[in-house]
């Protein structure tokens, strides 16, 4: 199977219904401080430390492929070395705590999303596939990042909607129309998950996603990336800035299972929604 866990930047055709702003990049919360991270070939441009809080993480694409940014969070005692170590042996990793991020852009491309970051060390990762088969952040992009205690008075963006991800389902707490969204994206399952939401071309439905998944070799993409949340441990959350427009989606999840290792959707962690008129 290919590993389409980020999609490639071919299918990537844009990120636009993700800003709000145009040019300028997605809509942030207001009072929320802001962290630019710049993402190219293979590395992250980004603050050595930053202050705790509620912060607007916005991801900008310098180079030439498509990467997202994962915050993780290490327990006392660990390094990014000893993350990245583990990572490359597939060793566990109970230490560390995936917290959310920036999903995958395209070259040019830039996204947003606000987390609430505790104090303390954490590591920002690419793990995409270069063409190769080498992870990105072996060739380079993963950055420490120290998250420090200070005085805040940013608060957390009010959603008007909830994604709750369970095992191994999506449940929205109410249906969404065209138009601006802060979703809060929450994982209350047992292990981790994501949330990607693809826009479906004309035509096709959730079982033609599953088969473009689970295709070997070259295949047209049904969907359109629109935007989502990369790996959320339990209990974690992070605020989601959509711009949405009429039209049928796709919520999926491709986690690995940590029980038999087949990605969620496998289990059922794929659903339509429909997205109305405002």
């Amino acid at each position: 199977m290919i590993d389409r866990r980020y999609l490639p930047l071919a299918l990537v055709t844009t990120m636009a219904m993700l800003s709000a702003g145009g040019a300028t990049g997605p809509r942030v919360p207001p009072r929320v401080p802001v962290v630019t991270i710049t993402a190219r070939e293979f590395a992250f441009d980004a603050p050595d430390s930053i202050s705790a809080g509620p912060t607007t993480v916005r991801l900008v694409s310098r180079g030439r492929q498509e990467h997202f940014v994962q915050f993780v969070k290490l327990s006392v005692g660990h390094t990014s070395a000893d993350y990245l170590r583990a990572s490359i042996a597939h060793e566990p990793t109970p230490w560390a705590m995936s917290v959310g991020g920036v999903g995958t852009i395209p070259a040019g491309g830039t996204a947003a999303v606000t987390i609430d970051l505790k104090p303390g060390r954490y590591v920002l990762v690419c793990d995409m596939s270069d063409t190769d088969g080498t992870a990105h952040f072996v060739k380079g992009m993963a950055r420490p990042l120290t998250v420090v205690e200070g005085p805040s008075v940013a608060a957390m963006p009010i959603p008007d909607a909830v994604l709750d991800l369970t095992d191994y389902a999506f449940t929205l707490s109410k249906p969404l129309t065209a138009g601006t969204h802060v979703l809060r994206v929450r994982n209350a399952g047992s292990q981790p998950h994501m949330a990607l939401l693809w826009r479906l071309h004309q035509g096709k439905s959730v079982a033609d996603v599953v088969r473009w998944m689970d295709t070997t070799g070259p295949a047209t993409a049904p969907v359109t990336l629109v935007g989502g949340v990369p790996d959320l441990d339990r209990g974690q959350s992070v605020e989601l800035v959509l711009d949405l427009i009429p039209g049928r989606y796709a919520l999926i999840c491709l986690v690995d299972d940590i029980h038999d290792h087949k990605p969620h959707y496998a289990h059922g962690m794929v659903r339509e929604v429909l997205i109305g008129e405002k």
